[in-house]
């Protein structure tokens, strides 16, 4: 029991989606309890009712009609009490509500609360030991360890997913910020974060840099917000000094960025995506596999936009120009395994409504 939830402890702090997380709770519960059944019940505070997020021997039919008010059923008055309640017979306690009366092997039951400093946000349920031996008071204890550890992680992730819904408002405000300040480039950023998480998924990373190269592509251009408008706002070709001012974007971009805690991950992307694979790129002339590979990828599908955008200086490319001239620089400017999968990617690709530029 000991190791099992050790074990337990381990893992659900290893787990990434909800899912997976509710499932492997009642795993371990049902495991380390050795029933047949369980189930992890999470109070919906839209509906005000207790539903089963996961279970293990329940029939599906069951796990979908299930909803409790608090007080209604078993689960319902563990929820009101925030206490564990330890039912002898099942088959015949009126607490436990259920339209059809089961059959169980063992007919004692055990529903513990999940609580998080004081506050109560679901109930796990056990019943039905593979033994058909009934519960012990150290059955209970063992069950609300497993619950206080569970309702601890579940409260964390909740905690998390607010943290990154502001993380992701502010990212979505930045990508705005500089829509506003160049409109005729609006939608760029979000266009080129599209294709670089699409062609990060192609070419086998996991979800997690996948999401990490979609943020950062959504503001990979955010130092242009410290170009002054007589540049930024040409429009008309740059000429040599106001292509070096251009240039120092991504170094005021990564600047930006490095001074917030939870966005400085994306300094790698920012500095770089404008690095050549042959050293010939700025701002620090990395070649090759010096530069990182979401940079390496922001790199192509920024200027596919680019190519395929309308500027105020020239008439967008076309897709099969476009394409060629990815393929003319792969190796020199662009990464050639990239170019490779981009071009894979794109090639069903219907064609997308030229967007407006003023500068590249």
């Amino acid at each position: 029991v000991v190791e099992g939830l050790h074990e337990y402890n381990v893992l659900t702090y290893a787990v990434n989606r909800d899912q997976e997380l509710y499932d492997l709770i009642v795993r371990k519960a049902t495991n380390i309890m050795n029933t047949h059944i369980g189930s992890l019940m999470l109070f919906d505070e839209k509906m005000m009712k207790l539903k089963i997020v996961a279970s293990c021997g329940l029939p599906a039919k069951v796990v979908k009609s299930s909803s409790l008010k608090s007080g209604e059923g078993i689960a319902g008055k563990v929820f009101q009490s925030r206490q564990p309640i330890f039912c002898e017979d099942i088959e015949f306690d009126e607490r436990f509500k259920r339209k059809s009366r089961v059959k169980y092997s063992s007919k004692s039951f055990v529903a513990v609360p999940l609580k998080v400093k004081g506050r109560v946000v679901g109930v796990l349920n056990v019943n039905n030991r593979k033994s058909r031996q009934p519960f012990t008071a150290e059955g209970m204890k063992i069950l609300t360890l497993i619950a206080d550890e569970a309702a601890m992680t579940i409260e964390n992730r909740r905690l998390l997913r607010r943290v990154e819904k502001a993380y992701m408002d502010t990212i979505a405000t930045l990508a705005k910020m500089l829509d506003e300040r160049m409109p005729s480039t609006r939608g760029h950023s979000k266009r080129v974060a599209e294709l670089s998480s699409e062609l990060a998924k192609r070419m086998g990373l996991p979800e997690e840099r996948i999401q990490l190269i979609k943020r950062a592509a959504l503001i990979h251009d955010i130092g242009k917000i410290g170009i002054q408008d007589n540049v930024l706002l040409k429009p008309r070709a740059l000429n040599a000094v106001e292509r070096k001012i251009i240039q120092s974007h991504p170094r005021i971009g990564s600047e930006i960025v490095d001074r917030v805690e939870f966005f400085n991950i994306f300094v790698p992307i920012i500095a770089f995506h404008h690095e050549w694979f042959n050293g010939e790129g700025y701002p620090m002339g990395l070649s090759g596999p010096q530069i990182p590979l979401g940079a390496r990828i922001v790199a192509v599908c920024d200027a596919w936009d680019a190519m395929i955008s309308e500027r105020a200086y020239r008439d967008p490319l076309t897709k099969p120009e476009a394409v060629a001239e990815l393929i003319r620089a792969s190796g020199t400017q662009f990464d050639p395994e990239v170019v490779k999968e981009f071009l894979k990617m794109i090639k069903k690709k219907p064609r997308q409504k030229p967007a407006k530029s003023l500068y590249e």
